[in-house]
């Protein structure tokens, strides 16, 4: 049995971002119903649910009742520069899969993205087994895991190492 949550495959972080943006300025004590949100940000819920689940994984938000509540985590994330916005956000990743996984890897060696499904696999995650994996967890480690986090870097074609 898997022990970290996966991080939804399809989440982008401009979409997390904009969530708890919303949420905060938008909505009287940082709290909507899933269904104002969506409406607000234009979207639709099932266009919404990664980001929602994302921060979710992230501590940003709360789900209670049907109801989204920002928590002083995301507030924090929210008012932070953006060098303390990596930092946050690299401790948070590294309680999350693949970034866990893919982290550790690249700490010994560097490491390919077929690497990292073979040990998700031997973990037990069922995402690694997703049709299209290897693209999409080369969005998912390039976006989250290198350019807003600081925590990965990519090295030539496939091959990943970690930021200590």
């Amino acid at each position: 049995m898997p022990d970290l949550p996966f991080m939804p495959l399809d989440a982008r972080f401009a979409d997390v971002l904009g969530l708890i943006d919303t949420l905060v300025n938008e909505f009287k004590g940082g709290q909507a119903d899933i269904f104002m949100i969506a409406k607000e940000m234009e979207s639709d819920i099932d266009d919404l649910m990664p980001a929602l689940n994302a921060a979710v994984y992230l501590g940003f938000v709360e789900v209670k009742g049907g109801d989204i509540k920002i928590t002083n985590e995301g507030k924090e994330f929210l008012n932070a520069k953006i060098s303390d916005r990596k930092k946050i956000l690299r401790q948070k990743l590294l309680n999350l899969e693949p970034f866990h996984t893919a982290y550790s890897l690249g700490l010994r060696k560097p490491f390919t993205i077929d690497d990292l499904i073979e040990k998700l696999n031997e973990k037990g995650y069922v995402e690694a087994r997703e049709p299209g994996i290897r693209h999409l967890l080369e969005i998912l480690l390039a976006e989250w895991g290198g350019v807003f986090a600081g925590m990965l870097k990519k090295r030539g074609g496939d091959v990943y190492i970690a930021i200590p």
